[in-house]
């Protein structure tokens, strides 16, 4: 397999070994979560730093961004199975704009309240200033967010296996679209602009699914940088490959009225969608079914866990006729 390049590359290089410096065990840096048991107790934790001009752009309505700066946290906790708890906020900030600030925060504390998770502590600075220009740079947030696990229960990325299904909650593509329309890259109809923006500014954390799945997933991970891209960081911790049909990946009527090249790469390659990925055996597949019921979330089944083929771990995509579908790009990475 390829050596790995950009953000991902930092973590396994500089800071994959730092769990080996005190008494915690965790299951590991690099996972969406890491999960970590007190006596009796299990617990998830997860830190996103989001910026302003990186994540958002930069007239982005501040509850969007507050809001949303808190979804992708919960979206993590989601994808372990945990149930949100609590979460410390860290803000970097231009100046002392109160309206923007206030706005931030109704934002944020709207799905704080309707997650049930607290805001518990955290720290403000002010961002630093460029010499040459006299300008702060944009702003940046910082959530560190908690969750609590059944003991011994918690989905990590690893755990995948051979024959499993692979299965997608809610749609794909349709934040990746709403961006590209805002560049001015794309074009489509208003009604279904409207209905893809709202997924890219107002993403729904799928908590309630992720802990349906505690007791049937084999792994899990949420779709933040795209759909192939965050399943084949299940394929490599889980030492496998995969197939998925391209026919099967669901979509959206709004992403549907768009070419097909454009559904391919906002589903395929687009981030921001924060479903769930998840692999499960197919003796599970009525029960995987009645959890997305029981969560009100669509789920469907795109694919299957194959074995490793002893090169490495791959991800195929086909079309209905059976041929290689070429994907566009491998997803969003920071330093890429």
């Amino acid at each position: 397999m390829a050596e790995r390049s950009g953000e991902f590359s930092i973590i396994d290089r500089f800071f994959s070994s730092g769990s080996a410096a005190g008494p915690w065990f965790c299951k590991g840096i690099g996972d969406d979560c890491a999960i970590i048991d007190f006596g009796d107790s299990r617990i998830a934790v997860t830190i996103d730093m989001l910026a302003m001009g990186t994540h958002f752009l930069p007239d982005a309505d501040p509850r969007n961004v507050g809001y949303k700066t808190l979804a992708v946290n919960l979206s993590d906790l989601a994808a372990a199975g945990a149930t949100p708890r609590a979460f410390f906020l860290s803000i970097g900030l231009p100046d002392k704009n109160d309206a923007w600030i206030e706005a931030f925060s109704e934002g944020l504390m709207e799905l704080a309240k309707e997650a049930g998770c607290a805001l518990l502590g955290g720290d403000t600075v002010r961002t630093p200033k460029n010499p040459v220009t006299g300008e702060h740079s944009p702003a940046v947030f910082s959530i560190t967010a908690m969750g609590d696990l059944p003991p011994g229960l918690g989905l990590t990325r690893a755990g995948a296996k051979p024959g499993d299904d692979i299965w997608v909650s809610g749609t794909l593509g349709d934040a990746y679209a709403a961006l590209k329309y805002r560049w001015g890259h794309w074009a489509a109809a208003p009604e279904a602009v409207r209905l893809m923006s709202r997924r890219m500014d107002r993403p729904e954390p799928r908590n309630a699914l992720g802990r349906a799945l505690l007791p049937l997933a084999t792994a899990a991970i949420d779709v933040s940088d795209g759909f192939s891209q965050d399943l084949t960081h299940i394929l490599e911790r889980s030492h496998v490959r995969a197939r998925v049909s391209w026919d099967d990946v669901p979509r959206s009527e709004a992403l549907m009225s768009l070419p097909e090249e454009e559904q391919r790469e906002a589903a395929l390659s687009g981030g921001d969608d924060y479903e769930l990925i998840f692999t499960a055996p197919p003796s599970l597949r009525k029960a995987v079914f009645e959890a997305g019921i029981a969560a009100d979330t669509l789920v469907t089944r795109v694919g299957e866990i194959l074995p490793s083929d002893g090169d490495g771990t791959s991800l195929t995509v086909y079309d209905a006729k059976g041929a290689a579908v070429i994907l566009k790009n491998g997803g969003f990475d920071h330093f890429a």
